[in-house]
């Protein structure tokens, strides 16, 4: 099998991978840990934990993002607690149980299995 060419491209090679907190693997990946190991292999280095991602890249408008932007969620207290990849301007690919695609909008995520609103966006970084 031929190495992906995109970031995107090798973030749906993990499609259903299950949820792991703190695992960097196939066999289990957290959300952070799935960002961290995805970029590593285009060569770009991100920190850990979604809260220090966060920190790196430019900060992006809403209606202005585009595929391979990096979204932040925030927690009901205003941290930040989950991180996922736009593969076009209204889809994420995140890890949330699992490592599934899931519709973005301006409130955050909204899961396609249910329609709920899973997380709740914070901002929007181009690395």
């Amino acid at each position: 099998m031929p190495f992906p060419t995109s970031i995107v491209e090798l973030a749906k090679d993990y499609l259903n991978t299950p949820y792991l907190w703190g695992g960097k693997s196939p066999f289990g990946i957290d959300c952070s840990g799935f960002m961290q190991v995805i970029h590593r292999l285009f060569d770009i280095n991100l920190p850990r934990d979604a809260y220090e991602q966060q920190e790196h890249g430019s900060l992006i408008t809403f209606g202005e993002q585009q595929t391979g932007d990096l979204v932040f969620f925030e927690n009901a207290s205003g941290k930040i607690h989950h991180v996922g990849l736009l593969i076009n301007e209204n889809e994420i690919i995140h890890a949330s149980g699992f490592v599934r695609i899931d519709d973005f909008t301006k409130e955050g995520i909204i899961r396609r299995t249910d329609g709920y609103l899973s997380h709740r966006l914070h901002s929007i970084k181009r690395i």
